[in-house]
Protein backbone atom coordinates (compact mmCIF):
# COMPACT_ATOMS: atom_id res chain seq x y z
CA UNK A 1 0.00 0.00 0.00
CA UNK A 2 2.36 2.81 1.04
CA UNK A 3 4.37 1.89 -2.32
CA UNK A 4 1.11 2.33 -4.06
CA UNK A 5 0.50 5.53 -2.54
CA UNK A 6 4.33 6.82 -3.45
CA UNK A 7 3.77 5.70 -7.14
CA UNK A 8 0.60 8.10 -6.69
CA UNK A 9 2.21 10.69 -5.06
CA UNK A 10 4.73 11.00 -7.99
CA UNK A 11 1.65 11.20 -10.88
CA UNK A 12 0.30 14.27 -8.20
CA UNK A 13 3.49 15.51 -9.09
CA UNK A 14 3.14 15.88 -12.22
CA UNK A 15 0.20 16.80 -12.45
CA UNK A 16 1.34 19.84 -9.99
CA UNK A 17 3.30 20.83 -12.22
CA UNK A 18 0.76 21.54 -14.77
CA UNK A 19 -1.06 23.42 -12.20
CA UNK A 20 -3.55 20.59 -10.89
CA UNK A 21 -4.48 20.48 -6.76
CA UNK A 22 -4.96 16.81 -6.65
CA UNK A 23 -2.86 16.34 -3.86
CA UNK A 24 -4.08 19.15 -1.76
CA UNK A 25 -7.23 18.25 -2.44
CA UNK A 26 -6.66 14.45 -2.19
CA UNK A 27 -3.67 12.61 -1.12
CA UNK A 28 -2.30 15.54 1.44
CA UNK A 29 -5.70 14.52 4.03
CA UNK A 30 -5.74 10.99 3.10
CA UNK A 31 -2.10 10.52 4.65
CA UNK A 32 -2.97 13.02 7.47
CA UNK A 33 -5.81 10.80 8.51
CA UNK A 34 -3.47 7.56 7.55
CA UNK A 35 -0.93 9.08 9.65
CA UNK A 36 -2.83 9.86 13.10
CA UNK A 37 -2.98 7.06 15.82
CA UNK A 38 -4.81 6.85 18.52
CA UNK A 39 -4.39 4.50 21.55
CA UNK A 40 -7.06 2.56 22.91
CA UNK A 41 -6.77 0.78 26.10
CA UNK A 42 -9.31 -1.89 25.77
CA UNK A 43 -8.49 -4.03 28.55
CA UNK A 44 -6.27 -4.98 31.48
CA UNK A 45 -4.66 -6.76 28.42
CA UNK A 46 -5.44 -5.19 25.24
CA UNK A 47 -4.37 -2.35 23.98
CA UNK A 48 -5.58 -1.21 20.60
CA UNK A 49 -3.54 1.19 18.16
CA UNK A 50 -5.46 2.36 15.61
CA UNK A 51 -3.94 4.17 12.33
CA UNK A 52 -0.30 4.96 11.33
CA UNK A 53 -0.63 2.34 9.01
CA UNK A 54 -2.98 -0.60 9.84
CA UNK A 55 -4.51 -0.50 12.84
CA UNK A 56 -2.69 -2.80 15.49
CA UNK A 57 -3.52 -4.75 18.56
CA UNK A 58 -0.95 -5.57 21.20
CA UNK A 59 -2.28 -8.27 23.94
CA UNK A 60 -0.22 -8.81 26.89
CA UNK A 61 0.32 -12.12 28.91
CA UNK A 62 2.31 -13.34 31.39
CA UNK A 63 3.94 -15.50 29.22
CA UNK A 64 4.22 -13.99 25.95
CA UNK A 65 2.88 -10.57 24.00
CA UNK A 66 0.93 -10.80 20.57
CA UNK A 67 1.01 -8.08 18.32
CA UNK A 68 -1.01 -7.72 15.19
CA UNK A 69 0.42 -5.79 12.36
CA UNK A 70 3.47 -3.81 12.59
CA UNK A 71 2.53 -0.28 11.05
CA UNK A 72 4.88 2.17 9.09
CA UNK A 73 6.95 5.30 9.28
CA UNK A 74 6.96 7.35 12.54
CA UNK A 75 4.40 4.98 14.05
CA UNK A 76 5.68 1.22 13.47
CA UNK A 77 8.72 2.54 16.33
CA UNK A 78 6.11 4.13 18.43
CA UNK A 79 4.15 0.97 18.19
CA UNK A 80 6.99 -1.21 18.75
CA UNK A 81 8.40 1.82 22.25
CA UNK A 82 4.52 0.80 22.79
CA UNK A 83 5.14 -3.06 22.68
CA UNK A 84 8.54 -3.10 24.81
CA UNK A 85 7.22 -0.71 27.44
CA UNK A 86 4.52 -3.49 28.19
CA UNK A 87 6.08 -7.12 27.11
CA UNK A 88 9.88 -5.97 28.76
CA UNK A 89 12.05 -9.30 28.05
CA UNK A 90 8.64 -11.42 27.10
CA UNK A 91 8.84 -13.13 23.68
CA UNK A 92 6.74 -11.24 20.78
CA UNK A 93 4.19 -13.12 18.22
CA UNK A 94 3.34 -10.60 15.52
CA UNK A 95 1.25 -11.26 13.03
CA UNK A 96 1.03 -9.45 9.71
CA UNK A 97 -2.76 -9.68 8.25
CA UNK A 98 -1.22 -9.25 5.01
CA UNK A 99 1.47 -8.04 2.66
CA UNK A 100 1.28 -4.79 2.23
CA UNK A 101 3.58 -2.05 3.63
CA UNK A 102 1.40 0.17 6.01
CA UNK A 103 1.41 -2.82 8.28
CA UNK A 104 4.38 -4.34 7.69
CA UNK A 105 6.81 -1.88 7.87
CA UNK A 106 7.58 -2.09 11.57
CA UNK A 107 8.28 -5.97 10.41
CA UNK A 108 11.98 -4.84 11.57
CA UNK A 109 11.77 -3.85 14.78
CA UNK A 110 10.72 -7.40 15.47
CA UNK A 111 13.94 -9.33 14.60
CA UNK A 112 14.20 -12.40 16.63
CA UNK A 113 11.04 -12.64 17.26
CA UNK A 114 8.48 -15.06 16.17
CA UNK A 115 6.49 -13.55 12.69
CA UNK A 116 3.40 -14.54 11.51
CA UNK A 117 2.10 -13.98 7.88
CA UNK A 118 -0.24 -16.11 5.27
CA UNK A 119 0.58 -18.84 3.80
CA UNK A 120 -0.12 -18.38 -0.22
CA UNK A 121 2.70 -15.58 -0.14
CA UNK A 122 6.18 -16.67 -1.64
CA UNK A 123 9.12 -15.88 0.05
CA UNK A 124 10.57 -14.84 -2.69
CA UNK A 125 7.53 -12.24 -3.33
CA UNK A 126 7.38 -10.94 0.35
CA UNK A 127 11.07 -10.13 -0.02
CA UNK A 128 10.22 -8.11 -3.88
CA UNK A 129 7.68 -6.55 -1.79
CA UNK A 130 8.88 -5.91 1.93
CA UNK A 131 12.17 -6.46 2.07
CA UNK A 132 14.07 -9.38 3.54
CA UNK A 133 14.36 -7.39 6.96
CA UNK A 134 11.32 -8.77 9.35
CA UNK A 135 11.03 -11.58 6.81
CA UNK A 136 8.23 -13.61 8.32
CA UNK A 137 9.36 -16.63 10.77
CA UNK A 138 5.75 -18.72 10.36
CA UNK A 139 3.45 -19.11 7.05
CA UNK A 140 0.06 -20.02 8.02
CA UNK A 141 -1.67 -21.87 5.18
CA UNK A 142 -5.20 -23.07 7.01
CA UNK A 143 -5.42 -21.69 10.49
CA UNK A 144 -3.56 -21.65 13.81
CA UNK A 145 -4.97 -21.27 17.28
CA UNK A 146 -2.38 -20.30 20.38
CA UNK A 147 -3.00 -19.37 23.50
CA UNK A 148 -2.07 -16.20 25.18
CA UNK A 149 -2.77 -16.25 28.99
CA UNK A 150 -6.68 -16.89 29.23
CA UNK A 151 -7.38 -15.61 25.42
CA UNK A 152 -7.49 -18.14 22.39
CA UNK A 153 -6.20 -17.20 19.29
CA UNK A 154 -7.04 -17.83 16.31
CA UNK A 155 -5.06 -16.74 13.06
CA UNK A 156 -6.97 -17.92 9.93
CA UNK A 157 -5.66 -17.49 6.39
CA UNK A 158 -8.50 -16.92 3.86
CA UNK A 159 -8.95 -20.25 1.62
CA UNK A 160 -9.21 -18.09 -1.52
CA UNK A 161 -7.89 -14.88 -2.46
CA UNK A 162 -9.81 -11.28 -0.99
CA UNK A 163 -7.65 -8.33 -0.78
CA UNK A 164 -4.47 -10.28 -1.40
CA UNK A 165 -3.51 -13.81 -2.55
CA UNK A 166 -3.21 -14.70 1.37
CA UNK A 167 -5.15 -12.68 4.03
CA UNK A 168 -5.28 -13.04 7.67
CA UNK A 169 -7.56 -12.95 10.10
CA UNK A 170 -7.59 -12.94 14.16
CA UNK A 171 -10.28 -13.75 16.24
CA UNK A 172 -9.74 -13.21 19.85
CA UNK A 173 -12.55 -15.95 21.44
CA UNK A 174 -13.48 -14.43 24.61
CA UNK A 175 -13.13 -10.75 23.68
CA UNK A 176 -15.56 -12.20 20.52
CA UNK A 177 -13.07 -9.59 18.94
CA UNK A 178 -12.39 -9.82 14.78
CA UNK A 179 -8.64 -8.07 13.62
CA UNK A 180 -10.31 -8.01 9.71
CA UNK A 181 -6.79 -6.63 8.10
CA UNK A 182 -7.91 -4.54 4.83
CA UNK A 183 -10.70 -7.36 4.03
CA UNK A 184 -12.72 -5.38 6.12
CA UNK A 185 -12.31 -1.19 6.14
CA UNK A 186 -14.62 1.17 8.15
CA UNK A 187 -15.81 4.07 5.88
CA UNK A 188 -13.14 3.33 3.16
CA UNK A 189 -12.49 2.88 -0.16
CA UNK A 190 -10.84 -0.49 -0.67
CA UNK A 191 -7.20 -0.69 -2.63
CA UNK A 192 -7.73 -3.62 -5.20
CA UNK A 193 -5.08 -4.42 -7.06
CA UNK A 194 -4.23 -7.70 -9.98
CA UNK A 195 -1.04 -7.49 -8.76
CA UNK A 196 -1.80 -8.83 -5.34
CA UNK A 197 -4.59 -11.34 -6.55
CA UNK A 198 -7.66 -9.08 -5.79
CA UNK A 199 -11.13 -10.44 -5.80
CA UNK A 200 -14.46 -8.91 -5.36
CA UNK A 201 -15.92 -12.51 -5.34
CA UNK A 202 -13.22 -13.25 -2.42
CA UNK A 203 -14.38 -10.50 -0.20
CA UNK A 204 -17.81 -11.37 -0.32
CA UNK A 205 -16.76 -15.05 0.69
CA UNK A 206 -14.74 -13.84 3.34
CA UNK A 207 -17.67 -12.14 5.08
CA UNK A 208 -19.66 -14.75 4.75
CA UNK A 209 -17.29 -17.15 6.05
CA UNK A 210 -16.22 -15.27 9.50
CA UNK A 211 -19.76 -14.71 10.46
CA UNK A 212 -20.70 -18.45 9.69
CA UNK A 213 -17.38 -19.54 11.99
CA UNK A 214 -17.08 -16.89 15.05
CA UNK A 215 -19.39 -15.38 17.35
CA UNK A 216 -18.21 -11.47 16.46
CA UNK A 217 -19.42 -8.73 18.57
CA UNK A 218 -16.52 -6.48 18.15
CA UNK A 219 -14.16 -5.62 14.85
CA UNK A 220 -11.21 -3.85 14.44
CA UNK A 221 -10.85 -3.23 10.97
CA UNK A 222 -7.59 -2.60 8.57
CA UNK A 223 -8.16 1.11 8.49
CA UNK A 224 -10.95 3.35 10.14
CA UNK A 225 -12.88 3.16 13.58
CA UNK A 226 -13.67 -0.10 15.37
CA UNK A 227 -17.29 -0.98 15.59
CA UNK A 228 -19.01 -3.82 15.86
CA UNK A 229 -20.32 -6.63 13.43
CA UNK A 230 -21.86 -3.79 11.48
CA UNK A 231 -18.70 -3.12 9.75
CA UNK A 232 -18.93 -6.62 8.16
CA UNK A 233 -22.23 -6.25 6.86
CA UNK A 234 -21.41 -2.07 5.31
CA UNK A 235 -18.46 -3.75 3.63
CA UNK A 236 -20.39 -6.27 2.25
CA UNK A 237 -23.41 -3.85 1.03
CA UNK A 238 -20.57 -1.76 -0.59
CA UNK A 239 -19.26 -4.81 -2.81
CA UNK A 240 -22.45 -5.47 -3.71
CA UNK A 241 -23.38 -2.20 -4.62
CA UNK A 242 -19.97 -2.05 -6.82
CA UNK A 243 -21.19 -5.06 -8.40
CA UNK A 244 -24.17 -3.94 -9.39
CA UNK A 245 -22.77 -0.51 -10.67
CA UNK A 246 -20.60 -2.45 -12.22
CA UNK A 247 -23.30 -4.06 -14.71
CA UNK A 248 -25.86 -1.14 -14.51
CA UNK A 249 -26.62 2.06 -17.11
CA UNK A 250 -24.54 5.44 -16.22
CA UNK A 251 -27.19 6.71 -14.25
CA UNK A 252 -27.65 4.13 -12.15
CA UNK A 253 -23.57 3.26 -11.79
CA UNK A 254 -23.25 7.12 -10.37
CA UNK A 255 -26.23 7.11 -8.42
CA UNK A 256 -24.49 4.10 -6.77
CA UNK A 257 -20.60 5.64 -6.51
CA UNK A 258 -22.25 8.63 -5.26
CA UNK A 259 -23.52 6.62 -2.35
CA UNK A 260 -20.35 6.53 -1.00
CA UNK A 261 -19.22 9.68 -1.37
CA UNK A 262 -17.85 9.97 2.29
CA UNK A 263 -15.70 7.19 2.24
CA UNK A 264 -12.17 8.05 2.70
CA UNK A 265 -10.48 8.02 -0.97
CA UNK A 266 -8.25 8.71 -3.28
CA UNK A 267 -9.25 9.28 -7.02
CA UNK A 268 -7.76 6.28 -9.38
CA UNK A 269 -6.47 4.36 -7.28
CA UNK A 270 -8.27 3.90 -4.28
CA UNK A 271 -12.45 4.88 -4.57
CA UNK A 272 -15.89 3.48 -5.36
CA UNK A 273 -15.33 4.54 -8.82
CA UNK A 274 -12.21 2.45 -8.70
CA UNK A 275 -13.72 -0.47 -7.25
CA UNK A 276 -16.37 -0.44 -9.97
CA UNK A 277 -13.52 -0.31 -12.80
CA UNK A 278 -11.49 -3.48 -11.06
CA UNK A 279 -14.90 -5.35 -11.65
CA UNK A 280 -15.39 -4.65 -15.20
CA UNK A 281 -11.94 -5.66 -15.84
CA UNK A 282 -12.19 -9.04 -14.02
CA UNK A 283 -15.88 -9.66 -15.42
CA UNK A 284 -14.33 -8.82 -19.28
CA UNK A 285 -11.70 -11.69 -19.16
Amino acid sequence: MKRILIAFAILIGVALGIGGGLYFAYLYPFMQKMNHTTTIPYDKQLTLITGGGGNSGILVSDSVVLVIDSKMNDAAQQLYDKVKQLAGNKPVILVNTHIHTDHTSGNKFYKGQTIIAGGNYYKDFWIKEDGADGLPTVWVKDSLVISIGDETVTILNLPFSAHTQSDLMVYLHNRKMLFGGDVILNHQAPALFATYNASVDGYLKAFDLVQGRFDITKVVPGHGEVGGPELINNYCTFFKDMKTASVADEATEKTLIAKYDDYNQIPIIMSPAAAVKFIKAAESK
